[in-house]
């Protein structure tokens, strides 16, 4: 079985655990608002979740106004998320996005703690954020956030991605702004949490408690070079 094979069935196992990974609509809803508000996304604007999962982060785009779609290579998940919040108004699919084809390309793209990026290749492998720019309007925002943890702590599972790491990764794209956010601080700060001390703050924070946060990266969409995307 390829390793891409392996991951579907183990999401297809997980997920049929409702809300397997316990996450909190009172603190996650302020951080997408904040990530909603940074990017200057207008009511209306097209979300595209890659990664949906269960549609948690779908849904709370949908809920602060965005016209919401999300894919995911899970059956299950997408199943799940359907029945969830399906009758939102929100549209999930099973798909690869390194081969799925859409009719419009989308204002924003939302990738949070996808697998693909679960790589010790990631900060010298351009092509999966290549695979999900090509789905982007020119002038669209582009979300990458991945969760991590600065401690000395180590998962046997998955790649605790580091700062250096992740501006390397974008340094082959202009106008990427990199950020370390913390759930906890979002919550009370909301969009300032996303201000460059704060970002320090929440990564010194890290390393001491071992707490965790997700390393952002907002990128904006300025050309649609045939050579890239």
């Amino acid at each position: 079985m390829s390793t891409q094979l392996r991951k579907v069935e183990f999401y297809n196992q997980t997920y049929k655990h409702a809300n397997f990974f316990r996450y909190g609509r009172w603190l996650y809803e302020p951080y997408v608002s904040s990530l909603i508000k940074i990017c200057g996304l207008p009511q209306g604007a097209s979300v595209l979740d890659v990664g949906c999962g269960q549609g948690f982060f779908s849904y709370l785009f949908g809920k602060n106004g965005m016209k919401v779609r999300g894919i995911d290579t899970s059956e299950t998940g997408v199943c799940m998320a359907k029945d969830l919040y399906g009758h939102l108004g929100i549209s999930f699919s099973v798909g690869d996005i390194e081969t799925a084809t859409f009719s419009e390309k989308f204002d924003c793209i939302f990738v949070r703690s996808c697998s693909l990026y679960n790589s010790p290749h990631f900060p010298q492998d351009q092509r999966i954020t290549d695979s999900f720019m090509k789905h982007l309007k020119v002038g669209g925002k582009f979300i990458f956030a991945y969760n991590s943890n600065f401690s000395s702590k180590l998962s046997q599972t998955w790649r605790y991605h580091t700062l250096d790491e992740v501006r390397q990764h974008f340094t082959a794209y202009s106008d990427a702004t990199i950020f370390f956010v913390n759930r906890f601080v979002t919550y009370v700060l909301r969009i300032h949490s996303f201000k460059p001390f704060v970002s320090q703050f929440n990564a010194q924070l890290s390393k001491v408690s071992g707490l965790g946060g997700d390393l952002v990266c907002i990128l904006r969409k300025d050309s649609e070079p045939e050579h890239r995307y």
